[in-house]
């Protein structure tokens, strides 16, 4: 390990590489302006009724220049996400070395580090006069000593890491031009590829796809609210799906990513050599999404999670609510009869789980009521997505939907809520509402018990009649 992170970490300002972040980030969009106008001049010239051999020598020239543009373009944006990958991982090293300072002096611990070339040292505070001659306070806070120095010493190793990995992509830059003025391909793409690597790398550092909500709430709430923003505006699809982050934090990565991410399918639609998951309609679905959640009601919609179909190997879908289920007392959960036909929740689906919070919240104006939908943004008829609803007990939801309330669960600003599940059967002769403490979901195998049902009757909540009766379910009414 060497000893100087720690003081390196302590002492870093991460101000003038975003500043050095933002300014790239200024170029590449000038940069990109000057592609834009370079290929107009070559449209010109093709459009033109010049021909002949000086001609085709003139676009050959424009031709080969143009694709070193897009090469020092991909050189720029690569740079920038290198120093944007540097200034996150500096952010969260300092938030991690915080947490182990507070932790320190809870425990009547101390990190000392004279200077910033000096081995940080974990020592004991002298005790108060109660707990002097208690060897049994000694014998407990020396155990805490040393988890604490575990834990520094691996915060040092990985801000070693973190800083090795930065120099090997930076150094690849050393490389990249291959003559006078000329940049090689296979060097950008080598570019290309360190700069994805670190991408993946901080993403790592958030938590893993393995972390409980639980884990995600105490490491968000752990850090100081200029990370979280910068985190937010750095990697807002990896914020976006964590479980357990408030649904408004969700909520704002998750409209800061959609944009981001149907540019990129249209991209990749472009290329022969995407992959299956990238299609024409999951764009439309995406872009249905969009226009959804563009939509403004009341109650506000909050975009709580949403598939990359390039990652998933299920038909895409996205979770909307309505109302913050967070300060909610009663959170409803509309699950349609079959997600997955037509391309998205933008019509029908939306409009129930809207009309239900609507009709809760009437029903017992007392308690704040939202609700929450899950909606399909793949192929119109694929079934894959989620199971469908039967006439009979409660069935087994399946993973993507205890996901999502074990999510909920661990966001609650207090935990005393009740969520209900409403499911519309398939034929469309009834549907059941079952009840639950939302507490009850951080239980491993947990599931709704046919006792939970509250509401069994003909109808499905797009009928106002039937969703008056589903409202008072909702509310604990029979």
């Amino acid at each position: 390990m060497g000893p100087q992170y720690w003081g390196m970490i302590k002492e870093a300002d991460v101000g003038k590489l975003k500043a050095t972040a933002q300014a790239l980030a200024t170029f590449e969009g000038k940069f990109k302006e000057r592609i834009a106008g370079w290929q107009t001049m070559q449209r010109n010239l093709a459009d033109s009724s010049w021909h002949g051999r000086a001609s085709n020598a003139t676009d050959t020239a424009l031709q080969e220049r143009t694709n070193q543009l897009f090469l020092v373009d991909q050189m720029t944006e690569d740079l920038r996400r290198m120093l944007t990958d540097a200034v996150d991982s500096i952010l969260l090293l300092q938030a991690r070395q915080k947490e182990l300072i507070t932790q320190a002096a809870g425990n009547c611990l101390e990190i000392v580090a004279a200077d910033v070339n000096t081995v940080p040292v974990v020592q004991i505070l002298p005790p108060d006069k109660h707990s002097r001659n208690d060897p049994e306070w000694r014998k407990e806070v020396e155990a805490a000593r040393d988890r604490l120095v575990d834990a520094v010493t691996l915060l040092c190793t990985d801000a070693q890491a973190v800083d090795e990995r930065l120099s090997k992509a930076l150094s690849s830059f050393d490389f990249i031009a291959k003559g006078e003025g000329d940049y090689d391909p296979a060097k950008v793409a080598e570019a290309n590829k360190s700069a994805g690597e670190l991408d993946k790398r901080v993403d790592q550092s958030m938590g893993s796809a393995a972390s409980t909500p639980d884990a995600n709430r105490k490491w968000w709430d752990s850090l100081p609210d200029s990370t979280r923003q910068q985190l937010l505006q750095d990697h807002p699809g990896r914020i976006g799906a964590m479980d357990g982050l408030p649904a408004e934090t969700r909520d704002q990565a998750n409209r800061a990513w959609l944009p981001q991410l149907r540019t990129q399918m249209a991209q990749e639609l472009a290329d022969p050599y995407r992959t299956l998951n990238v299609t024409q309609t999951n764009l439309d679905g995406l872009n249905a999404l969009q226009k959804q959640i563009d939509t403004a009601g009341v109650p506000p919609q909050l975009l709580l999670s949403v598939d990359d179909p390039r990652g998933v190997p299920h038909a895409p879908g996205a979770v909307i609510a309505y109302g913050n289920p967070d300060t909610a007392t009663n959170i409803a959960s509309y699950i349609p009869a079959n997600p997955a036909v037509g391309t998205l929740p933008a019509d029908a689906d939306a409009a129930a789980a809207r009309g239900l919070a609507v009709a809760a919240g009437k029903a017992d104006p007392t308690k704040p009521t939202a609700s929450i939908v899950f909606t399909s943004l793949g192929p119109p008829g694929d079934t894959s997505l989620t199971p469908t609803a039967v006439a009979g007990p409660m069935r087994d939801s399946g993973p993507t939907y205890y996901r999502a309330y074990n999510s909920l669960r661990a966001s609650h600003q207090d935990g005393n809520a009740v969520l209900s599940e409403v499911a519309a059967t398939p034929d469309g002769s009834g549907y059941l509402v079952a009840r639950t403490p939302l507490d009850s979901t951080k239980t491993p195998g947990w599931e709704f018990t046919a006792g939970s049902i509250v509401a069994r009757k003909p109808g499905n909540p797009d009928d106002p009649a039937s969703r008056h009766t589903a409202a008072n379910a909702i509310v604990g009414r029979r």
